[in-house]
């Protein structure tokens, strides 16, 4: 039973959020206010958004299940941003700032013509669409395995909140949701793993003794077999993942733009990159905590739930006092919500930018600010019909094979920015012919 102390935390979390939608609200904006926040985010609030966009309820439950299932070769995969970093900031977040462009892609129209970057920002919403309904989905499907949350009222509750309050405070209130969310999820997982540590008889030196016996912390395989997630490929793919993020995403590339200068953007950066090491630990940690906590005690364990993403949920409803499990699934909510947020304002950013401003160039202040509040409002309604149509149809496996197949319909956006800003030699229709090749 989730009980009704959980459900008041849960509901004090969701009241929050509707008050910052509120709070940030600006009837008379502009469309640049409310996409780029007129560059007043602190650097730190910054970066703490582009970690928080980047962890979704679906790392936050599946990274923990990971790490429970196997053990910890998949962390280099994590730590891949301090790569990339340097190479961002040095050659990437030049041309985004410099050009002063609203969304990244306009920096393709710069570089190569219109219809490229009307390509790339098409690529992106359809990506983005079915993104938002894969974030609200999974998570309302594990939650609803522990807690009997409905799917249906999990996946509608996360997605209205979540539009009203981006839809009414812009990038201003999604970077603060992005920071009190990304303050949840840290607190709700450092409790849990305290907790685990509680309930195994022994304490930490136990928990330590039954990790090393069964080789749970094990992270290098240096083997080369390219058909598992030995280190050669969890570093491979973990870099290519990570530049394609920070240098073809909206949805991060956006908050390049919500700084006051260039080298604040360069400092948010490099936090994510810092944040994003003892987060992962920690999420790690989680994983083989939870495998401690189950070898201790087996009999706590659910053994006829076969969803493995659905052990730190059922931990959490299970084994946490009232109150402190509210918490932690408020946090799950939140990890969701963060991206979820995110994700409508990127793509309502590009769809008003790079198509309705790019078509109508005489559009006043007024309608221009009314459509990117209408594109929010339909972007995070039509993410939220797919999500219900795929808890009514139950294709888990499916759905995992059509967000491959979109992977790679994206993944040679990233591309077209290398040929762009590395190569004056390509051409347009060069660089047209790579997309599609690749």
């Amino acid at each position: 039973l989730f009980g009704w102390i959980n459900y008041l935390v849960l509901g004090l979390y969701f009241a929050g959020m509707l008050y910052l939608g509120f709070y940030f609200i600006k009837k008379d904006g502009s469309v640049d206010d409310y996409f780029k926040a007129g560059g007043r985010i602190p650097w730190w609030a910054a970066g703490i958004s582009i970690f928080a966009t980047t962890l979704s309820a679906i790392t936050f439950i599946s990274i923990p299940a990971k790490a429970y299932a196997t053990d910890w070769h998949m962390l280099i995969f994590q730590f891949c941003i301090i790569l990339i970093a340097p190479f961002v900031i040095w050659y990437f977040l030049p041309f985004f700032r410099r050009f002063n462009l609203s969304t990244a892609y306009q920096y393709l129209e710069l570089r190569f013509n219109r219809r490229m970057k009307w390509l790339a920002s098409a690529l992106f919403i359809l990506f983005m669409v079915t993104r938002i309904a894969v974030v609200l989905y999974l998570p309302s499907l594990a939650l609803n395995a522990v807690t009997g949350f409905s799917i249906y009222l999990s996946i509608i509750l996360m997605g209205l909140i979540t539009i009203i309050y981006c839809t009414s405070g812009g990038i201003e209130a999604v970077v603060w949701g992005d920071v009190i969310q990304g303050i949840i999820l840290m607190a709700g997982a450092i409790g849990a793993f305290v907790f685990m540590i509680a309930g195994i008889d022994g304490g930490f030196s136990e928990l330590t003794e039954i990790v090393i016996s069964n080789e749970k912390m094990r992270i290098f395989d240096f083997s080369l077999d390219i058909s598992k997630p030995v280190f050669w490929v969890v570093l491979a793919g973990g870099l290519a993942n990570t530049l394609i993020l920070y240098t073809s995403d909206q949805s991060v590339v956006q908050r390049y733009m919500t700084t006051k200068d260039e080298k604040a953007t360069g400092r948010s950066i490099w936090l994510n990159g810092i944040i994003s090491i003892p987060v992962s630990i920690t999420f790690f940690l989680l994983g083989t905590g939870l495998f401690a906590f189950y070898y201790s005690n087996p009999e706590r364990l659910a053994a006829t739930n076969p969803n493995i993403d659905s052990v730190f949920p059922q931990f959490i409803v299970g084994e946490l006092p009232p109150g402190m499990a509210g918490v932690l699934i408020s946090a799950i909510f939140a990890a969701a919500m963060s991206t979820l947020s995110s994700n409508i304002n990127s793509v309502s950013s590009v769809f008003t930018s790079d198509f309705y401003l790019s078509i109508f160039k005489d559009a006043g202040r007024k309608q221009s600010l009314k459509v990117a509040r209408i594109s929010s409002v339909m972007i995070g309604l039509l993410g939220i019909g797919m999500a219900l149509v795929l808890a009514t149809w139950s294709i888990e496996s499916l759905w995992d094979q059509f967000n491959t197949f979109l992977g790679i319909l994206t993944s040679g956006v990233g591309a077209l920015f290398l040929m762009g800003i590395f190569s004056r030699r390509i051409s347009a229709n060069a660089a047209l012919a790579g997309l599609i090749g690749g």
